[in-house]
């Protein structure tokens, strides 16, 4: 009876919990609205956007609400997109009106509106700065790279915005300087070594901008912290930089995981696999990072020659029937990792056709895996190239994560007994180079 009472409450709270909250927007644009074509809005740091609908001059729709209060509004006007980062601090519905005009937008509704929307309008000026004028003077360039931080102070202060405000703002207008000056070589023309000043002569260090939540919601800041970590190779000291500079737990564990996927993308697994496994162990221990980041390392073995073909790989015909790689034990296997959207691929599918029916050793079998998602457009390029023999299909790219495959096309040869032969073999269009290697496997 115990069991039955507790399982009548627990359904009981299942379903009286909350369903996600939702913001509904209605967004009224008082100039040039005609020019607008779509409107979307997001949660910031979520990459799905939501579509508005329009009526007359004004934007509805219903977003996820942000756990943070901060939102962005993203329009597309003609071949320009106008970003627009706005914070709410709670509501169900809420009505914005908005100024426009060809280049920016600006909300006045309140203080931390006013100082995004200016701070927005700043930051786009400086960035147009940068790349239309191929010809600014030493002194310009520090004064413009300096003006995103010396922008930012002052619209904080004219504006008296406090707290987590200031805090997005900072990770804002950083991620745009920290960029302004790397982007200085290519707007500019000249090597990076004859920039006339160095970055910290005019910015922070990295930490002081980027340690606080916020850094999440900017890709570039992510990248920004990664890339100032010490230049060491090593896995360990990149994570001890990490830690020594870095305060907030959840930046920590964003980069942790940026670096720790880093490594074990890149480490050639088959110079020394168990070496590579105990860094990657006293990494998780050292910083108490998950265990996933072991698994994904071991993963990787496969990849070593020698190794079985992965499990759990679940390949299907043309037909939808599964296939079994073990079905082609007994053969050398050339395997051609492809897909229907990719140029490099299917420029190569002639010069593998040539080398199918060329090929006089009848101890290799060709086999081609797409990984496309869209079932039909992989079934139309099959038709379109006259595509026959062993066509699989890994929908969901199972296969091209267990090879760590980073790029396609991509071949491999698998032995008799299903083992990993070679990895990264040849392509087709290299010619005699793949066939003489195909016609020596005995």
């Amino acid at each position: 009876m115990k069991n039955i009472f507790a399982i009548i409450i627990a359904l009981f709270i299942v379903s009286v919990a909350p369903a996600q909250q939702k913001v509904r927007f209605e967004i009224k644009f008082t100039a040039d609205a005609a020019n607008i074509e779509k409107v979307y809005m997001q949660p910031c740091g979520d990459s799905k956007t939501v579509p508005m609908r329009a009526k007359g001059d004004i934007f509805t729709g219903t977003v996820p609400a942000s756990e943070s209060g901060f939102y962005d509004l993203v329009a597309l006007k003609g071949h320009s997109q106008v970003i627009l980062p706005i914070y709410i601090n709670e509501g169900e519905k809420v009505a914005l009106e908005i100024e426009a005009n060809d280049k920016e937008f600006f909300l006045r509704d309140t203080p931390e509106n006013r100082a995004l929307s200016a701070l927005t309008c700043t930051i786009n000026d400086l960035d147009r700065r940068l790349w239309l004028n191929a010809d600014l003077s030493p002194q310009q360039l520090e004064n413009l790279v300096a003006g995103y931080k010396a922008s930012l102070d002052s619209i904080v202060a004219a504006e008296k915005v406090t707290g987590k405000v200031v805090d997005f703002m900072t990770v804002y207008a950083y991620s745009h300087a920290f960029n302004a000056y790397s982007n200085i070589p290519r707007t500019q023309d000249i090597v990076a070594t004859a920039v006339p000043f160095s970055r910290n002569d005019v910015l922070p260090d990295a930490n002081e901008a980027f340690d606080n939540d916020y850094s999440l919601m900017f890709y570039a800041a992510m990248q920004i912290i990664r890339d100032d970590l010490t230049s060491s190779p090593v896995l360990l000291d990149k994570l001890s930089s990490l830690y020594d500079n870095y305060k907030n737990e959840v930046v920590r564990q964003k980069v942790a995981s940026i670096i720790m996927n880093d490594f074990i993308s890149n480490y050639k697994y088959t110079q020394d696999f168990d070496g590579g496994l105990i860094i990657v162990k006293k990494a998780t221990e050292e910083y108490a990072l998950p265990d996933v980041y072991v698994n994904e390392y071991i993963k990787r073995k496969v990849t070593i020659p020698g190794s079985p073909f992965p499990e759990g790989i679940k390949l299907v015909n043309a037909h939808g029937k599964e296939v079994d790689f073990s079905e082609f034990k007994g053969k050398y296997v050339y395997i051609d990792m492809w897909a229907s959207w990719c140029t490099p691929c299917c420029k190569e599918i002639p010069s593998l056709q040539k080398l199918e029916k060329e090929l006089e050793n009848k101890d290799v079998v060709f086999v081609s895996i797409s990984c496309d998602t869209d079932e039909q457009a992989w079934k139309n390029k099959m038709k379109e190239f006259n595509m026959h023999g062993n066509q699989l299909l890994d929908k969901d790219n199972s296969l091209g994560d267990a090879l760590n495959v980073k790029a396609i096309p991509f071949f491999l040869i698998y032995d008799k007994e299903g083992c990993l032969h070679t990895y990264g073999a040849k392509r087709p269009s290299s010619g005699t180079v793949i066939k003489d290697i195909l016609e020596g496997l005995k």
